[in-house]
């Protein structure tokens, strides 16, 4: 037969291919087929008469009009578009050789009308190509295929602008191999009727008229393996589930994708639910290399880059890009549209100017969907779909500033609705992706995104409910926090960090009325004490002075004014702010509280003052203040004060040395009970029954008892971990931490160095990050970087001295000292350790008293005054005996025994030593195992 003249009005599929005459285009799964041009007019005239046997005569006609060639040619080229198709491969055969007839295509087609007049044929794609990289997304990728594969009908749900619709293009294209490239896309968000959609199915698949009936698409798809790809489903959810759960019924080949802002709740139907991409959590991501671990900050750049002509994340804008991210809540779309604007605008711009409101107005691509071109076409798109009840739950929840639970949305927003019909409302906005729920804690919470939270705000202003809402919002959030300061339940403790932004914003809401200042007040001083349990310390002190400055005379000398001036003395304490202040705020909220004979709130803050006065190097003032704490207990007779008061007697007799003294306290702080609580530490700054165990570790190395030590030092850190009290968590590592000092175990002691310097750097906790450094130069110094540790602890030692903590001071000018004498600057280190003995007698921290002689006999031999050495070493045995502090003993007994032998009195070394070694039995310490080895 004679092949006819070349159609321009139709494209045909077969298999993962799809050939455009007009075009002169063959693509395989989206990708075009590189194809000479004699090779493409065979394929055409081939497909053009599918089925039919086309003659060899009649294709060189055509293909090679007015051009004499012989059949060598013709099956060159027919050899080319057979290789192109793969033919043959794993069984496929597109084109057959009818011996002395010609050629046959012998697969099957479908033909693409381009005349299709329903209003579903605008719907009709083939599947669209990823125009950028997929950043985030591969693990959805891979669980959504493989449950494709298994489960046969998947929906990708989220929230507008999340990146479904990518998703689904990716896994499509995925999977395309397994449905021999029979993907089909339907854009249902151009279909504006529920009526349209399976006229815009059938377009999809190749039948013609786009015919509706149900029955017709499961005949056509029958017997044959097809992926289709239904997104945008939301708005015509009700035909879209009807049409799957049919398709997926009638033909056991067919698979189905869709993407949507709820589930579909059709028979069959797998949820995949699509999250935000991760960004970095507040104070990650401050270097390039540690944001761009997280795929929102790499989409960021990578669409950046795009659109600005050399952009690069540098080190000096991780920090800006990371606060991006976070606050567009990962959002793939808000995080595309703010990288638009890095070209016009720059990365400093676009973090610091612009609020949510502003964002919802970015423009994207002018080829975008409209209701992808802005946030808050969106977020229009959504808000329409709602019902009017569904439309007022959705604003009044904007209103939370965090995320809430669901007895504060139904008392705050709620209140005019019956339960059941509030509870269901919830439900539905969670289901249609504008309310998230965390399921991840003892209850749920549920939250608004901050671009929908602000879109839904701008509703209730234009509404007029803001202000009445906002009040409603503020006294219920009050109570809750008042009542809160009360419990002592770890359970409801656990929800403090979660409603601390409600609490914030409540307060906000009554600084700025000034007929509320009294109730702005009242919950500054519980907002302080649950910022003080979450050991958000620069906040805590910033709310604390704000309340302060607007106390009315009738709160002066109040009890309010105790509370608030003991939360301003902790905060600044722990983080080494205005040291001054702290001494002032500490003083006054005694003075307030003895006033009021106030005794359990005087011995709370006593109990804080001490470790001011510790900090500040005033061990002797310390533990005067911890007696008069201890008196109060004949007015305050409860386990808790006196789990404070023993815990805080320990500390301060074992650090001027009472170490036999000290461990009874420590160890009825520890017996109170058997696990240590946060409510406490919110009242007193830490968890005193961690102070007791830390105290514990530290006396059974110094007592000999170096076996049972490291263990007890590991276990007061681990609770200390879990109670999640960063405060306490560092008072714990900084105590009990130096066991592993003390055994020379570098790999628990580094661990525990790089755990203070996360901690304090996460909560701005300054003191303990140079704590950290001066035991780092300690470090530096005993593995022979002399030089570089004295310099470390030096500089360390300037800043901790400028937020006056001096509690390291005389310990860290020891480890100065020994690296000194070991640099030959003998005269130096004698002279610091002469000024390292006044402070110790100054302020009172004799527990160091045996480590710094010890040290000022080395340098004293070093310098060669042997006898001054010797002096020395002998006053370190003899005031670490008085103590009760064994270590101390054995490691100034080493030095002068090592002393003894090489001045050629082996006897008296023995003698000297002997019996610190007998004493240890099995023991085993890096000293104990010098002495052996001497003795031996």
């Amino acid at each position: 037969m004679r092949a006819p003249a070349p159609s321009i009005s139709w494209r045909t599929a077969f298999g993962p291919f799809l050939l455009s005459p007009e075009a002169r285009l063959l693509q395989r799964q989206g990708a075009p087929v590189k194809l000479g041009g004699r090779a493409l007019d065979l394929l055409i005239a081939l497909v053009e008469n599918a089925g039919a046997v086309v003659s060899k005569k009649d294709l060189i006609s055509r293909v090679w009009k007015g051009v004499v060639v012989d059949e060598g040619s013709l099956r060159f080229h027919m050899f080319v578009v057979r290789k192109a198709l793969g033919d043959g491969e794993r069984g496929q055969r597109y084109i057959v050789n009818t011996a002395n007839k010609g050629y046959t295509f012998v697969a099957p087609v479908e033909r693409r009308q381009d005349d299709v007049e329903a209003g579903a044929a605008s719907s009709v794609k083939q599947l669209p190509a990823l125009a950028t990289a997929i950043v985030g997304r591969d693990q959805d990728v891979q669980t959504i295929v493989a449950g494709l594969l298994q489960r046969r009908f998947i929906s990708i749900v989220g929230t507008g602008g999340i990146g479904k619709t990518t998703v689904a293009i990716a896994c499509a294209q995925a999977a395309a191999e397994h449905f021999e490239g029979n993907v089909r896309f339907i854009d249902l968000g151009l279909v504006s009727t529920v009526e349209m959609v399976r006229p815009a199915v059938a377009a999809a698949i190749g039948l013609r008229n786009a015919i509706a009936d149900l029955q017709a698409l499961a005949t056509h798809l029958a017997g044959r393996p097809v992926l289709l790809v239904l997104d945008g489903c939301e708005h015509v959810i009700s035909a879209a589930a009807e049409l799957a759960e049919w398709l997926v019924r009638s033909c056991p080949f067919v698979r189905i994708l869709a993407t949507s802002r709820e589930a579909l709740r059709a028979e069959g139907e797998v949820v995949h639910r699509l999250q935000a991409l991760a960004y970095p959590p507040e104070g990650d991501g401050k270097t390039a290399e540690a944001a761009l671990a997280y795929p929102a900050v790499r989409l960021f750049v990578d669409r950046a880059a795009a659109g600005a002509t050399g952009f690069e994340l540098k080190d000096a804008d991780a920090a800006l890009a990371s606060q991006l991210c976070r606050e567009l809540d990962g959002i793939a779309l808000a995080i595309e549209l703010a990288a638009g604007r890095i070209e016009a605008l720059g990365l400093r711009a676009i973090t610091s100017h612009f609020d949510a409101s502003v964002r919802l107005m970015w423009r994207g691509r002018r080829t975008a969907a409209p209701r992808q071109q802005t946030l808050g076409a969106t977020l229009d798109w959504s808000y329409r779909l709602l019902g009017e009840d569904e439309r007022r739950l959705a604003r009044r929840l904007s209103v939370f500033a965090g995320s809430f639970s669901l007895d504060a949305a139904l008392e705050i927003c709620c209140f005019d609705l019956e339960k059941p019909l509030a509870i269901e409302l919830l439900a539905g906005l969670v289901s249609k992706s504008l309310v998230n729920v965390d399921a991840g804690g003892a209850t749920l919470r549920y939250g608004l995104l901050d671009t929908t939270k602000s879109y839904f705000w701008k509703k209730v202003m234009e509404d007029g409910e803001d202000l009445a809402l906002s009040d409603r919002f503020a006294d219920s959030v009050a109570v809750w926090a008042n009542q809160q300061v009360h419990l002592t339940n770890a359970g409801a403790d656990d929800l403090v960090g979660e409603e601390l932004p409600n609490v914030r914003a409540a307060l906000e809401r009554y600084m700025s009325q000034e007929g509320r200042l009294a109730e702005a007040v009242t919950l500054a001083a519980s907002f302080c004490q649950l910022l003080l349990q979450q050991s958000r310390l620069a906040d805590c002190a910033r709310w604390a002075q704000a309340a302060l400055s607007k106390l009315s005379p009738a709160h002066v000398g109040s009890a309010l004014e105790s509370r608030l001036q003991g939360s301003l003395g902790q905060s600044l304490m722990f983080t080494g702010g205005d040291g001054d202040g702290a001494v002032r705020a500490f003083r006054r909220s005694i003075e307030v509280a003895e006033q009021l004979q106030d005794f359990k709130e005087t011995l709370h803050l006593l109990n804080g003052y001490a470790v001011l006065l510790h900090w500040d190097g005033r061990y002797t003032d310390a533990l005067s203040v911890a007696r008069k704490a201890q008196s109060l207990l004949v007015e305050v007779d409860d386990p808790d004060s006196h789990t404070i008061v023993d815990s805080l007697m320990g500390i301060a007799l074992h650090l001027v040395g009472s170490v036999g003294e000290a461990m009874p306290y420590f160890e009825r702080a520890s017996a109170f009970a058997t696990t240590p609580r946060v409510d406490i530490a919110s009242k007193v700054g830490f968890e005193p029954q961690i102070r007791a165990l830390c105290g514990i570790a530290r006396t059974l190395w110094l007592t000999g008892s170096y076996a049972a030590a490291i263990p007890a030092a590991e276990d007061a850190i681990a609770k200390a971990r879990s109670l999640g009290h960063a405060v306490t968590h560092c008072i714990a590592l900084t105590l009990a931490g130096t066991v592993f000092s003390y055994a020379d175990d570098a790999e628990r002691f580094e661990a525990m160095l790089e755990t203070l310097e996360r901690v304090a750097k996460q909560h701005s906790l300054i003191p303990y990050q140079r704590a950290a450094d001066v035991a780092r130069g300690q470090m530096l110094i005993t593995r022979g970087r002399v030089a570089e540790g004295v310099e470390r602890i030096r500089t360390a030692l300037e800043i901790l001295h400028a937020y006056r903590y001096r509690m390291r001071t005389s310990m860290a000018l020891t480890a100065m000292a020994r690296g000194l004498s070991q640099l030959s600057l003998h005269s130096a280190a004698i002279s610091m350790c002469d000024q390292v003995e006044r402070m110790i007698q100054t302020g009172g921290d004799l527990i160091r008293m045996p480590d710094l002689l010890t040290t000022r006999g080395h340098a004293l031999a070093a310098a060669g005054q042997s006898a001054e050495a010797a002096r020395s070493w002998l006053a370190a045995i003899d005031l670490a005996r008085s103590q009760g502090v064994k270590s101390g003993q054995v490691k100034a007994a080493i030095a002068l025994a090592r002393h003894l032998i090489d001045t050629g009195r082996p006897d008296e070394a023995d003698r000297l030593l002997r019996p610190h070694v007998v004493a240890a039995g099995d023991e085993s310490s890096p000293d104990l195992r010098i002495a052996r080895g001497l003795l031996s």
